[in-house]
């Protein structure tokens, strides 16, 4: 099997560090693809490779890591573990695809669920939002938002996101499942023109919670 993108992490100890070289070789002429980790379970979420562990935490920002790239059609492997559980992950991206692997409680062990976008548009001079709904339990997640609360997205179902292009403003926005709140509003201040947002639903303890990332890449 292919080792996963984050033996070439080797070096790295947290997440909280992110190393701006490449950490898979796509090779030349050959398209990329690209693969994050989203830790939605109720833990800390350690995925490991060999002599790599990358760490994700509980807070919003540091549930989700960057978009790594990688070689398309390639088999990805690794190690995922929450508390005592562990679940062995396998990824293999298209070209082109972004793909996100969220990381899940399931009772007492721990599941991982592959959620797969394939960008269609791009405006340099718009911003680009989407919402990714990785909560079982929401059949349709939604987002509303703007001055006048306009529906953004709706009907998203589980293990599935949508993406459209929005202008570049300062945008609060709300989550919603089944038109109940999925958490408490988001601001997501300035939206900057030619960038990649996502508003991602997940469980929570207590019902579902919402929050927002910047999709960068290394």
């Amino acid at each position: 099997m292919k080792k996963l993108i984050l033996t070439c992490l080797a070096a790295a100890s947290s997440l909280v560090a992110y190393a701006d070289n490449p950490l898979y070789e796509t090779g030349p002429g050959q398209d990329s693809s690209f693969v994050r980790f989203l830790n939605a379970s109720n833990d800390k979420v350690t995925i490991v490779n060999g002599s790599a562990k990358v760490n994700l935490d509980v807070k919003n920002e540091g549930r989700v890591s960057r978009f790594y790239p990688v070689k398309a059609g390639d088999k990805l492997t690794a190690t995922v573990q929450v508390g005592n559980a562990k679940t062995a992950v396998e990824v293999v991206a298209k070209p082109g695809e972004f793909v996100t692997v969220a990381i899940l409680n399931k009772g007492a062990s721990v599941e991982s669920v592959l959620v797969r976008e394939t960008p269609t548009d791009f405006n340099a001079m718009r911003a680009s939002i989407s919402l990714m709904n990785v909560d079982a339990t929401c059949a349709a997640a939604g987002l509303t938002g703007g001055a006048k609360n306009a529906m953004i997205f709706e009907a998203i179902k589980p293990s599935t996101t949508a993406r459209r292009l929005v202008n570049p403003v300062s945008l609060k926005v709300q989550a919603n499942c089944g038109g109940e709140a999925a958490g408490a509003d988001i601001d997501m201040s300035q939206l900057q023109a030619g960038e990649r947002y996502s508003v991602i639903v997940i469980p929570a303890k207590k019902g579902r919670q919402a929050f927002f990332v910047r999709d960068s890449t290394s």
